[in-house]
């Protein structure tokens, strides 16, 4: 029996992976100053805010708010009208020494016999519908918004591009589990508002919503869709124009 399968992607500028990139800067800097270095790091971003908390046993002192002003920079967020800005955001850092008694079931005198810590357990599958084993609805939903970052980064195209946005891809299954077609590619950007309302009213405002909705719908199309489809060996921009 045929069926549909959907992947779900955001962007480097979403919330989750903005906190995210911002824990993983924190524990790279510390293994880089000191490999015997233990951290477990929590990052909660907010409007202007970035919070951080958490345990560190190191012999390494770093400066914090320059690595999270860093991260964020490097992702995009370095204008004021975003409400969130690499150099203005308020950080507050909440990370301490590590807890005694998790330090006592973790170190010990032989480095084959240490303990993990506080660590949860994953689980998860490799296909072969992929080079790097995802199934494709997801590296197709990657792609897509590596390629937008690519985009936004280059300010030649799409300039009205701002960091958080997300992508879906719905595949197309036969019954015998393999994949088809793309059923159905969704994107969506925050965007600066590059249309202004003739005025107050609301069918104004209406109205330059939608002109917005539609630029950005045919820049997908003709700009961020053909790059994409060309990372998958297609290179034509009509083919991936009429495939979008």
């Amino acid at each position: 029996m045929s069926y549909l399968f959907t992947s779900e992607s955001v962007s480097e500028g979403h919330p989750d992976k903005v906190a995210d990139q911002i824990s993983d800067a924190i524990i790279d800097h510390f293994l880089a100053f000191d490999p015997d270095s233990k951290v477990a790091c929590e990052t909660l971003v907010t409007s202007g805010q970035v919070v951080l908390a958490g345990e560190v046993k190191s012999k390494a002192y770093l400066d914090l708010q320059k690595i999270v002003r860093n991260v964020i920079d490097q992702i995009g967020y370095n204008k004021s009208e975003y409400q969130f800005d690499a150099k203005s955001c308020g950080i507050l850092s909440a990370i301490h020494e590590q807890s005694s008694d998790i330090r006592m079931g973790v170190e010990r005198e032989s480095p084959d016999e240490q303990g993990a810590g506080d660590q949860g357990m994953m689980f998860g599958y490799a296909t072969n519908e992929t080079k790097n084993y995802m199934p494709v609805s997801l590296d197709v939903s990657h792609k897509i918004l590596q390629i937008l970052a690519a985009i936004r980064k280059e300010g030649k195209e799409m300039t009205y591009l701002r960091p958080d946005s997300k992508s879906q891809v719905t595949i197309m299954y036969d019954d015998d589990g393999r994949p088809q077609s793309i059923q159905t590619i969704v994107v969506s950007t925050q965007h600066d508002e590059f249309v202004k309302a003739a005025d107050d009213s609301e069918e104004a405002s209406k109205s330059a919503q939608k002109k917005m909705q539609q630029k950005i719908a045919d820049d997908i199309k003709s700009i961020l869709m053909p790059r994409v489809m060309a990372e998958f060996g297609v290179s034509s921009k009509e083919n991936a124009a009429k495939n979008s």
